[in-house]
């Protein structure tokens, strides 16, 4: 029977006895998806999941979003991608810490991920987190006048923009001409009113962020920075330590999301593989909510 525990951090549950490879009725499905959209982060332990069964997973929580990368897709399997530092791609530091900055899944995108998912292949024994940012608190814990003052502003987005904090990877230089004309830029509300929750959220103040509709650059770099240093306050944080097995699904639109640097794989004990699904939408039977 499955169990809902809360992660020993200010968000995020764990669940406990579900065994994905035998599916998902309606009651389970539910009860996953009302506990993603409450927590933001889902932990689903030890599954034994092949690739078939994964994109079965993902297809039941939303439509999967092939990346908008070619080379990051999966061989034979567009809808998923691999995350690590043991391929032969992943010697190149710029694919291997891509992800090494905060960001949210196709914000970029006139309609955006609503969920992402990583299930852990290979875990290194140090190493290899997954920090997420729960947006949610981080529009809760502002002031009445910051409040007021975002209410209503729009923001731009588009691939391989905005400003990098200290530490951040450069814009990924692998996007192509053609692929960079498949995103042109899109604007989304810098709050954003969840569709099945209703519950109000700042969205997508890392990569991709890079203007406000009607307002001057300066001013809105200024903003833009401004909230997300907020956002980013440790009091927000969870980071992810993997173990084999792990099935990590993150709300998108409740959350900012960021890898932590690390190595080319040297051993087993340094390695690690990581099974990616994004997905737009969400299951029918919140469609009413929606």
């Amino acid at each position: 029977m499955a169990t809902i525990v809360p992660l020993r951090a200010a968000f995020g549950v764990e669940v406990c006895g579900v065994d994905l490879r035998a599916g998902m009725d309606e009651a389970l499905t539910r009860l996953l998806t009302d506990a993603l959209y409450e927590h933001r982060v889902i932990v689903i332990r030890n599954q034994n999941l092949d690739r078939q069964t994964y994109l079965r997973f993902g297809r039941q929580l939303g439509t999967p979003i092939p990346h908008v990368l070619d080379h990051m897709r999966m061989p034979g399997y567009p809808d998923l991608m691999t995350v690590g530092n043991t391929e032969k791609r992943d010697e190149d530091n710029k694919i291997r810490n891509g992800a090494a900055l905060w960001h949210t899944d196709q914000s970029y995108e006139k309609v955006p991920a609503s969920a992402t998912m990583l299930y852990s292949i290979i875990a290194p024994e140090h190493g290899g987190e997954t920090q997420f940012c729960d947006m949610a608190a981080a529009y809760d814990n502002l002031g009445d006048a910051m409040r007021r003052r975002i209410e209503g502003i729009v923001v731009a987005h588009k691939y391989g923009r905005g400003r990098r904090r200290e530490g951040e990877p450069p814009a990924n230089p692998i996007i192509s001409e053609v692929q960079d004309r498949r995103v042109p830029a899109v604007y989304h509300p810098l709050v954003m009113r969840h569709p099945v929750t209703g519950r109000k959220a700042l969205y997508a103040l890392g990569h991709g962020a890079y203007a406000i509709k009607g307002m001057a650059d300066d001013q809105a770099e200024a903003l833009l920075d401004e909230l997300k240093t907020h956002a980013l306050d440790e009091r927000h944080i969870y980071r992810h330590k993997y173990l084999v097995g792990d099935l990590v699904v993150w709300d998108t639109l409740q959350t900012m999301h960021a890898a932590t640097p690390i190595g080319v794989a040297t051993a087993k004990a340094d390695s690690r593989l990581l099974w990616r699904i994004s997905v737009r939408g969400h299951p029918s039977l919140h469609a009413a909510a929606a």
